[in-house]
Formats: C-alpha cells, sequence, structure tokens
C-alpha cells in the first residue's frame, strides 16, 4: 500500500505544476471576463434605455405644455365660427354657411396665429416622433403602449394643423363636395375633446415609463 501511494506521489511530482496553474489561470480569467462582459452588455442595455425614456418623456411633457394655446385657439375659432351663425346676408344655400362667412372675414388672420402656435410644438413633435421609432429596438416591456400614445398625441396635433389650413383658405372652391367635406371634418374638432385625448394618452404614455423604470431599478 505504501509502495502504491509512493508512486502516485511520484506521478504527481512530475507533472509540469507551472502549465497546471498557467491552465487554471486562464479558464479562471476567461470566466471572470466572460461574466464581466455579459454585466457590461446588461448594464450598457440598462443604460440606453434610461437615455431613450429620460428623452422622450422631456420631449412628451415639452409637446404637451407647447400644445396647449393651439387647443385653445381651437376653441376660439369655434366662438368665432358660432357667432356668425345667426348673422345677416350668408349664404344659407351651401353647406357650413357660418363657417365660410368666418373664413372670409376673419379665417386667415386666426390661421396665421394658430400656426405660430403651431410652430412652437415642432421641435417636440420631430423628436418624439424619432425616438419614438427608435425606441422599437431597444427591448422595453409594452413597447406598443409607449408608440401608441405618441401616435396618438402627435395626432391631435396634425387633426388641428387641418384646421388651420383649412381656415386659412379663403379661395378654395368651397361648392365642390371634398372640399365640404374636409371642411365638416375639421368643424368637428372641440377643444374638451382634444384636452381630454391628451390627457389619456398622457397618462397611458406615464405608465408604460413607470412600468420599465421599476423594471430597470429593481
Amino acid at each position: 500500500m505504501g509502495e502504491i501511494f509512493s508512486k502516485i506521489l511520484q506521478q504527481v511530482c512530475e507533472w509540469n505544476w507551472a502549465e497546471i496553474v498557467k491552465v487554471i489561470v486562464s479558464i479562471w480569467v476567461a470566466t471572470v471576463a466572460t461574466i464581466a462582459l455579459k454585466t457590461w452588455k446588461r448594464q450598457s442595455k440598462a443604460q440606453k434605455q434610461i437615455d431613450f425614456m429620460d428623452a422622450i418623456t422631456d420631449s412628451v411633457h415639452e409637446f404637451i405644455d407647447s400644445l396647449a394655446a393651439p387647443i385653445e385657439m381651437v376653441n376660439y375659432i369655434k366662438l368665432g365660427i358660432e357667432s356668425y351663425k345667426d348673422m345677416p346676408n350668408i349664404d344659407t344655400k351651401i353647406e357650413n354657411p357660418e363657417a365660410l362667412a368666418y373664413i372670409q372675414k376673419r379665417g386667415k388672420e386666426d390661421s396665421k396665429r394658430l400656426y405660430e402656435y403651431l410652430k412652437a410644438c415642432s421641435p417636440s413633435l420631430i423628436r418624439i416622433r424619432s425616438l419614438s421609432v427608435k425606441g422599437q429596438v431597444l427591448g422595453l416591456k409594452n413597447y406598443k403602449d409607449c408608440y401608441n400614445a405618441c401616435r396618438m398625441l402627435t395626432w391631435q396635433h396634425d387633426r388641428i394643423q387641418a384646421l388651420c389650413y383649412m381656415i386659412g383658405s379663403e379661395n378654395l372652391y368651397w361648392k365642390n363636395p371634398k372640399v365640404q367635406e374636409s371642411l365638416s371634418k375639421v368643424l368637428l374638432l372641440d377643444s374638451e375633446e382634444i384636452k381630454k385625448g391628451v390627457e389619456e394618452q398622457h397618462v397611458n404614455f406615464l405608465a408604460f415609463v413607470k412600468e420599465n423604470y421599476e423594471k430597470i431599478y429593481t
């Protein structure tokens, strides 16, 4: 038994321990490097998600703030149109006669005012549209909720923009059925309905942001 143990010990002593240590160290270094790389990738992904959500949240808040003036202008325009309803000498043989009377008298002036308000929305509007497309590749949870909220927010801007164009176009051929159809559509705009829509999408957007911040930080 002692002889066998002696032979085993002799063989062990003959091993190239320097090479064995090198192999062990190499395996350990590779393992640590792999773990470090995976950790870095996770941290890098999380940081990109955080940066994105910070940027798009700032843009959404800025956009909503800047949209307040155009929404109020919509209300002002609708009241202006209503004021022509009982005016004498308006052409009642055509659809939306009070709107046409308003457009002929005040349309261009109010359109310019509304355009200036809408122009103030442009920087944040452009950022939201750009960021909402880029965000699709970041692996955020329920990203469709963010994308849809941003799409609906910017849609409200586009609806107001259509009104701005229509009331400023006094030389359109108003007897054209398609022109009248477009006019009837923009006249359906209601400032309170727009506010409600903006508030709803803001809530949806904030719910998405909260959910993803909590996922990253917990």
